[in-house]
């Protein structure tokens, strides 16, 4: 049962009628609940207008001369403002859910309508408002960058042990762990957290100013140890009186409510509360804790674990109509008072802003078992420098346009509706990633880039198959319609794939993946609306005005039949060995960066003669095994700048003198301490997790559309695809950082694309051609050749122009990609297909059989005919 708490005045001050009816209430009785936070709002209104008109005109002679008359005044003014916000945040609240129930009812009509001219229309409607939407939501809010293109905040954090206790590894883990979820829950935003020395913590969080500093620093010191507490019958009285030494009541003690201020941001008289010194149960069994906006404003709701539910229960029973105080870390949040039994849910309301309810939230969820403190902080630039940062986008918009470019020569005015639908898809991109406000990190642009790749690939299936309806000798009206239908399935199953895995990777991973997985996940929706509605909307609009009559495409790639199973064994020798091959290489040179690996944290204090730049000169050539990360730091609150190194293990001695001898420059004023890898091991333990749920969740589906041999086909694909350019990339000396991880789960999504498309053509082949199995496979193999080669070379267009020119920081991704989508298309062909082949063969499967009774028991489902 959930429960809805609204907060009783403070227990030593006076209680208003409105305050001492706010009850705890079963969600149930919401309604009850909204007629009490009227009257509530509506006696604030009056009251605030009666204290400022009194104030002004003078009516109110002499009610000002006494503190309870000020503080009851100073109370109402107060409560204005938050009629004010909550008015506001409930407006903006369902302003966003209409737009977004009006959105998915014109999407759900536009698919439901049979009418042309009807989908036209509706179709319009929704690219247009989407797309302005999407470009004023970039244009206003903006969207957040990673520490790599921003800078940010650096910390040095200790981590105090209790007492008669060392901390141990575990707790550096656990420390780690529990702040990652603090700042970085949603996995929207970025922050690196590593082990420094046997104690310590060293973190790094993009787009920190002066402002956010300090909450942030209090979120992390913040302990969250929940406590539950019934307040003592008499503490109205009691309380300030314990709280001041003046009385002494056995058993109990006076704590603090939570700080208020009042709308000049002045500090108001500190309330108490008289609570249990043994409370009645501890925030130990507490599940999960969320933010939510309520009747009664910003709230955090609670759920309990089933042993604390089993305490609540009892406790709540016994105490009806009595108060409870909610207590973190010895301050008192609130105090509702009970009204019904309480069971695993409810929820604590106050006079919360929307950002202490989320940090409170984070932190009842995310408790430290050691306390921390913060040693210093500094503000730091960004990992790569504006220069590298201006180059890489330069470079990526130069890629993006020669795709476009090429995709316009080769479809002609069909490619002009592709460039249509590829710009609103990374409009929507960047909208949406503006109005949640993720954080837009180079993981992420990995993210982007497999989208944009996803997009055409979209447009290219459904060209390609516009193409072969036009041969076949259809007018051009039937061959779009024809061309958008079989295509459609391929389309759905390749980003339902992708979709799953993304999905899994957000819920189950950690930092930087999550990134990864939101931008895809976004993207993925993206694709399917602007391919298969934006485009055929243009389409249609372009046949209704007759501004297209007949289509006209490039064909690079000639219609021929090359037998590609007849070459299988030979492949899958090669395949083996490279992948024997990767399996030794790569642990034996351990490619992995200081990001990844760890190293040796160099603090350099003197600045006289030194610039990022030069120091970034002076160790290019420098062999340490790894390239070391340069950041300038600026003291919080203190003048002055200085630098910080991160290099491989035991080589900062080999920087200094490197840097004396090249720079000219004499180090007297360094530091060295050893900073653990930016991957700790749960975040390792929990992608990896992720992976395996993928592969999983990846095997049932495709099993379930396709048939098992496909399944296997596809994820041996996978694995053969990161393995084999993680073997070659080592090979060509490139690190492994944080940003090769998202070219890796690139590599993965293509793959696992790439895959599903030439498995779809199979099927379909299986289905309605007769003849060998092995035969069909080919013909379908040749049908999706030219599709595959234009889906990669659009790719690598883009990529070979981030190798080429955007800048050291980008290359090491470009490479890992440049590779990948050359293996990933190799093995799509010579990889997936055979395997397929082998396992239908070697388990005795009726490939064609178990595809005609999958296809069979779709119509049955539909409530089609039935085969004889």
């Amino acid at each position: 049962m959930q429960a809805q708490d609204a907060e009783t005045p403070a227990a030593d001050a006076p209680a208003t009628p409105a305050e001492s009816t706010a009850t705890t209430e079963p969600a149930a009785d919401a309604a009850p609940i909204s007629a009490e936070v009227s009257a509530e709002t509506q006696e604030a209104v009056d009251a605030a207008v009666d204290a400022l008109l009194n104030a002004k005109t003078g009516a109110a002679e002499g009610a000002a001369e006494t503190p309870e008359a000020a503080d009851a005044a100073l109370d109402a003014t107060s409560g204005v403002a938050d009629v004010i916000e909550t008015a506001s945040n409930a407006v903006s609240s369902q302003m966003v859910f209409l737009l977004g129930l009006g959105l998915l009812a014109l999407f759900i009509y536009y698919f439901a309508t049979e009418t042309a001219r009807r989908k036209r229309i509706v179709g319009s409607i929704l690219t247009v408002f989407v797309g302005a939407l999407c470009v004023w939501l970039y244009s206003t809010v903006g969207m957040k960058e990673g520490i790599e293109l921003q800078g940010g905040v650096s910390m040095e954090i200790r981590i105090i042990p209790n007492p008669g206790q060392e901390v141990s590894e575990a707790a550096q883990q656990q420390a780690i762990q529990v702040l990652e979820g603090r700042l970085n829950k949603l996995g929207t935003g970025e922050v690196i957290l590593a082990p420094s020395g046997e104690d310590g913590i060293f973190l790094q969080m993009p787009g920190v100013g002066e402002e956010t500093l300090k909450e942030i620093e209090e979120t992390l010191e913040q302990v969250a140890r929940l406590e539950f507490s019934i307040l003592h019958p008499q503490s109205m009285g009691l309380a300030s009186r314990v709280a001041g030494g003046a009385d002494v009541v056995p058993g109990y003690e006076a704590l603090p409510y939570k700080e208020s201020f009042d709308d000049d941001g002045n500090k108001l008289p500190t309330r108490y509360g008289l609570v249990k010194i043994k409370r009645d149960m501890e925030g130990e069994y507490v599940n999960k804790a969320g933010y939510f906006y309520g009747q009664s404003g910003h709230s955090i709701s609670v759920d309990l674990t089933g042993d604390g539910a089993k305490i609540m229960g009892p406790l709540s029973a016994e105490n009806i109509k009595q108060p409870m105080a909610i207590i973190m870390d010895d301050v008192i949040l609130s105090s509702p008072v009970i009204q019904d039994v309480l069971t695993s849910q409810f929820s604590i309301t106050g006079d919360f802003s929307q950002d202490e309810a989320l940090q409170l939230a984070s932190a009842l969820e995310n408790p430290l078992k050691n306390p921390i403190e913060i040693e210093y902080s500094n503000f730091i630039t960004p990992t790569m420098g504006q220069a590298t940062v201006n180059q890489g986008i330069y470079a990526g918009v130069a890629g993006l346009a020669l795709t476009l470019l090429f995709i316009l020569i080769y479809y002609r005015f069909a490619g002009i509706l592709a460039l249509i639908g590829l710009c609103l898809s990374i409009a929507i991109i960047f909208g949406a990633m503006s109005l949640f406000q993720f954080t837009l990190t180079l993981p992420g642009i990995a993210g982007i880039i497999l989208t944009i790749g996803v997009a055409i690939d979209a447009n290219v299936l459904i060209y390609e198959r516009l193409r072969e309806e036009l041969a076949a000798g259809k007018s051009l009206k039937p061959a779009i319609d024809t061309a958008y239908e079989k295509a459609f399935s391929a389309i759905i199953d390749a980003n339902i794939t992708t979709l799953i895995t993304a999905i899994i990777l957000y819920a189950v991973a950690a930092g930087t993946v999550k990134g990864f997985a939101i931008t895809l996940i976004i993207g993925i929706f993206a694709t399917l609306f602007c391919s298969l509605l934006v485009t055929r909307v243009c389409f249609s609009w372009g046949l209704e005005l007759n501004l297209v009559r007949k289509l006209s495409f490039m064909n690079l790639v000639p219609d021929q039949v090359i037998d590609f199973l007849g070459k299988r064994k030979i492949c899958l020798i090669a395949s083996i060995v490279a992948l024997v091959a990767s399996l030794i290489i790569v642990p034996s040179m351990d490619p992995r960066g200081v990001e990844l690996k760890g190293g040796d944290s160099l603090t350099i204090q003197t600045t006289d003669g030194l610039t990022k730049e030069n120091i970034n000169e002076s160790l290019a050539d420098l062999d340490l095994g790894g390239t070391p990360l340069v950041q300038v730091q600026r003291p919080v609150g203190a003048p002055g700048e200085f630098f910080l190194i991160r290099s491989p293990d035991n080589t900062a001695q080999q920087i200094e003198a490197e840097i004396e001898k090249d720079l000219g420059v004499e180090l007297k004023d360094t530091t060295v301490s050893s900073v653990g890898s930016a991957v700790g091991k749960s975040m390792l333990i929990s992608s990896g997790i992720a992976l395996l749920i993928g592969i999983g969740a990846i095997l049932i589906y495709v099993t379930i559309r396709f048939e098992f041999a496909f399944a296997l086909g596809a994820i041996a694909a996978l694995f053969h695809d990161l393995i084999v350019v993680a073997g070659i990339t080592t090979l060509l000396g490139q690190e492994f950082t944080l940003i090769t991880v998202g070219a890796f789960l690139t590599i993965a999504g293509y793959s696992i694309n790439d895959t599903i498309v030439v498995f779809d053509r199979v099927r379909e082949g299986l289905a309605t051609k007769r003849g060998d199995v092995k035969d069909i496979m080919n013909y379908a193999l040749n049908k999706t050749l030219a599709r595959t080669l234009l889906t990669s070379v659009t790719t690598l267009i883009t990529v070979i122009v981030l190798f080429l020119f955007g800048g050291p920081g980008l290359r090491n991704f470009a490479l890992t990609l440049i590779v990948g989508v050359m293996i990933g298309t190799y093995s799509s062909i010579f990889i997936a297909a055979p395997i397929v082949l082998w396992w239908a063969r070697r388990s005795g499967t009726n490939l064609r059989r178990e595809v005609l009774d999958t296809e069979q028991s779709k119509i049955e489902a539909m409530g089609g005919p039935q085969q004889a």
